[in-house]
């Protein structure tokens, strides 16, 4: 299964070292931006599963970044944890405002503890977004509770699979998924590089979905994405 991938923002060598030494450890896959715009540009175009967000940035400062991505639809749902040397109620309290989920301080972290944080909001996304059964794109709704797929009025029958992998692409939108991640989370096991089960699979989803289909990108060598406006 594919790691899960973090971005740290940050403009302190030193420390981005610090904290990419203590996720790498525990299997996360880290990418860092050192400017308020560059964070701005890579969480929208690489769309991580959580931010590691300094406070004191080049360019925009953290709470603005913060307040960016929450207020957009493609990154509003990522978790951001605030790290800064600030310490007042009233800067944490702007921070959480904001729309950061929690809040570190810098001075002495310890590594357990931001490690502990880290799973903590991820679960708590999971567990928000997963309650909502629902996805939509364009004409096509997916209702994850009825296990059904609709097409404005027109209903669309989905082999067991087939759902499975719509459900995914739906909820990792603008997400690229490695041949790996699909097949650990959709049938369970590793990727056999001769198997075509999988593209068979998709191409027969595409063929059901028409128009909706062309949604399904396929990323030679790599795997798939689903764009709600691909170009």
């Amino acid at each position: 299964m594919a790691a899960t991938r973090i971005l740290v923002v940050d403009d302190e060598p030193d420390f981005v070292q610090l904290i990419r030494d203590i996720l790498t450890t525990e299997n996360f896959a880290v990418s860092v931006a050192d400017t308020g715009p560059s964070a701005i540009k890579a969480a929208a175009d690489t769309l991580p599963d959580l931010i590691l967000l300094d406070w004191n940035l080049p360019g925009k400062d953290g709470v603005d970044v913060c307040k960016i991505l929450k207020s957009d639809p493609k990154t509003r749902q990522i978790p951001v944890i605030m790290l800064t040397v600030k310490g007042r109620e009233s800067d944490i309290v702007l921070g959480l405002e904001m729309g950061a989920d929690d809040y570190m301080h810098k001075r002495g972290l310890r590594p357990r503890e931001l490690v502990a944080r880290v799973r903590t909001a991820l679960r708590k996304y999971a567990t928000e977004t997963s309650a909502d059964p629902v996805f939509r794109s364009g004409k096509l709704v997916l209702d994850a509770s009825k296990r059904s797929v609709t097409i404005g009025s027109e209903s669309v029958d989905l082999r067991g699979k087939e759902f499975d992998l719509l459900q995914l692409f739906l909820q990792k939108r603008g997400r690229v998924l490695s041949r790996d991640f699909l097949t650990e989370a959709v049938w369970g096991g590793p990727y056999i590089d001769t198997s075509r089960t999988m593209d068979t699979t998709i191409a027969r989803l595409r063929a059901k979905l028409g128009k909706e289909g062309a949604k399904i990108l396929s990323l030679r060598n790599i795997g798939y994405k689903f764009e709600d406006d691909p170009e």
